[in-house]
């Protein structure tokens, strides 16, 4: 029996789903009188214990032990959110806290009405809800260069859509706010209509050419300014809801390294980079997270568009593998979606 051939068997496909159902609500082995009971004694037992077997075959199930229930397999999630899930709708609660963002969301920051989104999302979804902001696709308004002590400074990075990003470089201890006044006007007079990584391009260009009749001084502090923020690129991660992974520590392997591993951010917005370009709703289970992958979690995610349908970011939440995939798709899609409707 194949893969093929279980999407085609009526009473394969009911048994297992009813497994999977069970053990996303419990957590626990799922046996075959408790799957009996719950459809009806539709199936007996034994029939159940039959097909059970069939579908550990395919590697879609698995036993603990001998006498134990059964689990969904990666694999068998796997199959279940490609064939069974289906999106759910969304409940009046659910509605009316999507409605209260919307309503707050005139007047506010890009980065404000980011945060309140992935709270709600967090909330909603009793999992840790992650969204990336705005990357260098975003156009730039302006950039500063600002003097905080001798050899240092900062360069503050603000988007078309309100979003700020500040990065430290080194400049000459020797350095003054004048100096860096002028790098700030240099480079401004190159920003309109351009995104980070055009500006990154045609300055570096300009400045090793040395165009424009600026001084070398000026040249090397836009220079340097420009190399580490192309480095360290544009695009922060928010990540709320860590204390929703708790209630889910058994499901978890390596509870602490797994909240390490979130606070070090990187791997998570590497996660998400991906669905920039990319569309629609995207599930990664277990190994196929990557970075994630020796914890058991999956995450469920999507990019979002600012209302001129230009994809700025990436938005979703991880959780346990037995998170409830219908229901957090459903949060995800309607997420990003609201998020191109309210984000200038």
């Amino acid at each position: 029996m194949s893969e093929i051939d279980v999407s085609r068997n009526e009473r394969c496909i009911e048994i297992f789903k009813r497994l999977v159902d069970i053990y996303i609500e419990t957590g626990e082995p799922v046996g075959s009188r408790t799957i009996s009971k719950t459809l009806s004694n539709r199936f007996s037992p034994a029939t159940i214990r039959n097909v059970m077997s069939d579908l550990e075959d395919l590697g879609i199930i698995y036993s603990e032990h001998t006498s134990s229930g059964r689990k969904p397999t990666e694999k068998g999630l796997r199959f279940f959110v490609n064939t069974l899930v289906e999106a759910e709708d969304l409940s009046a609660m659910e509605r009316k806290a999507f409605l209260e963002l919307t309503k707050n969301a005139r007047g506010k920051s890009v980065e404000s009405i980011l945060e309140t989104a992935t709270d709600i999302l967090s909330e909603l979804s009793n999992c840790v809800s992650i969204i990336m902001t705005p990357t260098r696709n975003s156009k730039i308004k302006h950039i500063d260069f600002v003097l905080l002590s001798p050899g240092r400074a900062i360069v503050i990075i603000v988007s078309e859509n309100g979003v700020v990003e500040n990065r430290l470089i080194e400049v000459p201890q020797d350095v003054s706010q004048g100096i860096l006044e002028r790098a700030t006007r240099y480079i401004n007079s190159k920003l309109t209509g351009m995104t980070l990584e055009e500006i990154g391009n045609s300055i570096q260009d300009q400045v090793r050419c040395h165009e424009d009749g600026v001084d070398e001084l000026t040249q090397e502090i836009v220079g340097n300014g420009i190399e580490i923020i192309e480095a360290e690129d544009v695009g922060d991660v928010i990540i709320k809801g860590r204390s929703n992974l708790v209630s889910n520590v058994g499901e978890i392997n390596d509870f602490r390294n797994l909240l390490q591993k979130l606070d070090e951010k990187k791997s998570v917005k590497n996660l998400l980079d991906q669905l920039v370009n990319g569309q629609g709703i995207q599930v990664f289970i277990g190994a196929e997270t990557k970075s994630f992958e020796m914890f058991g979690c999956s995450i469920i995610a999507a990019p979002y568009s600012d209302n001129n349908k230009n994809l700025i970011g990436a938005i979703g939440v991880l959780g346990p593998s037995r998170m409830q995939y219908g229901r957090v798709i459903t949060l995800v899609d309607y997420t990003a979606k609201l998020l191109g409707n309210i984000i200038a």
